[in-house]
């Protein structure tokens, strides 16, 4: 009897301290996943700091550049106009790594949101087209867009679906040699819900061994032939990880020297939607004149503040510029400006709070105001906000312009 309660006891304490190094498991366990989880948070706002810092001094780059063709087109010889297309396109190129290495951390850490709604299939899938189109002219592509009757509508975030179709539609332009062709096919599966949008082209082809290879993150597949400069090695990692969130998936076949189809699977409806977006366009529609014709410029960034004039010249406006939370409110309250485009990150007062105080000022509940920020159209301060416009960094001029021309007349000469 002695002998099997000492055994029962030997057992107890044996259990007891593979207990205690569980225990002593788990602790460290959870220490190790807070720090990941801190290490996660970390890599996030580094790329969130990296994507305003570069795109601030970006912004300038492409403004200016922008201004001076404007302003020297008519003298520059074709050798100038070159370069200033070279400027261009390589500004463009970091704006778009930019974005991809963003969105990509976004949806790895979960943070990037659908905002889903019934599109029609034609009008996403045209409206993709007509980006690629003037590209796909130059080589004489013959580009196709096939339809399945039955369907219509599906329920998707219409500008990330937008976002996939375009990069697919762009490298198989890029890929496919002069005179070729490139389209998209569009079928249903009512059984199973699903809808299958394929991007096929008649291009080089990627061999079977390099398919693998694709959706991988900075992986760029190497090809015999000389091709176009590579893009970012982001683009289908990106698409794969979009199509995934919508509960679909994108999936590529190929053959070498015959073509690729890139198929994107997508349910009709999903359950992963958010919050409605970026702010809406105001529907402000008064007549050019019927305000003051000055613009509030608040921002803090020299080279902006330079580049921005500059441009707002080309229009005979005049601008005052606020440097300083404070000082764009006082300037808001003083110069009663016809339109206020506003940086978010000023200092003293951000500039999201700056808009709630002009909001309160009676008589400007509709003064048209313009958000200039680095931060995403989807971040819920930027929705919050009560602006009626949104221009993300670095600006797109040809939206300032439809702003500008909005509430102001441009002058011709």
């Amino acid at each position: 009897m002695a002998n099997e309660s000492r055994n029962y006891q030997a057992r107890i304490d044996e259990l007891t301290a593979q207990l205690a190094a569980c225990e002593t498991q788990l602790a460290s366990a959870q220490a190790a996943n807070a720090e990941l989880e801190r290490a996660a948070r970390a890599k996030d706002d580094l790329l969130a700091t990296m994507g305003h810092e570069l795109r601030t001094p970006l912004n300038a780059v492409l403004s200016l550049s922008h201004v001076l063709h404007e302003q020297l087109g008519h003298v520059l010889t074709e050798r100038q106009q070159q370069s200033f297309q070279v400027i261009n396109a390589s500004g463009q190129h970091m704006l778009e790594l930019i974005n991809d290495i963003l969105d990509l951390s976004k949806l790895q850490a979960g943070k990037m949101m659908l905002k889903i709604e019934p599109i029609d299939v034609e009008t996403l899938c045209t409206t993709a087209l007509d980006i690629v189109r003037q590209l796909a002219e130059q080589k004489h592509l013959q580009l196709s867009l096939r339809i399945d009757p039955r369907l219509s509508t599906i329920q998707v975030d219409r500008l990330r679906v937008k976002q996939v179709l375009v990069n697919l539609l762009s490298n198989a332009v890029k890929f496919t040699p002069e005179y070729g062709a490139v389209g998209i096919d569009v079928v249903s599966d009512s059984e199973h819900g699903r809808v299958r949008l394929t991007v096929w082209d008649t291009g080089i082809g990627i061999a079977e061994d390099d398919l693998p290879k694709l959706f991988k993150p900075f992986v760029q597949i190497e090809h015999a032939n000389p091709l176009p400069p590579p893009g970012t090695g982001l683009g289908l990692a990106l698409s794969q990880r979009i199509a995934r969130q919508h509960g679909g998936d994108l999936t590529a076949i190929s053959t070498p020297g015959v073509g690729s189809r890139f198929t994107l699977e997508l349910p009709w409806g999903s359950a992963d939607a958010a919050q409605p977006g970026a702010p809406q366009t105001s529907q402000v529609t008064s007549p050019a004149g019927d305000r003051r014709r000055l613009i509030l410029l608040a921002e803090d960034n020299e080279a902006n503040i330079f580049a921005i004039s500059e441009y707002l010249e080309l229009y005979g406006i005049p601008v005052v510029v606020a440097r300083t939370g404070p000082e764009a409110l006082e300037a808001a309250r003083t110069q009663q400006p016809g339109l206020i485009l506003m940086d978010i990150n000023l200092p003293r007062l951000d500039g999201l709070e700056v808009i709630r105080r002009i909001r309160n000022i009676e008589g400007n509940g509709d003064l048209p105001i313009a958000i200039i920020t680095a931060l995403s159209a989807d971040d819920e301060r930027v929705r919050a906000a009560g602006a009626d416009h949104y221009l993300g960094k670095p600006i797109d001029l040809d939206k300032l312009d439809q702003i500008l021309d909005q509430y102001f007349a441009k002058p011709y000469n």
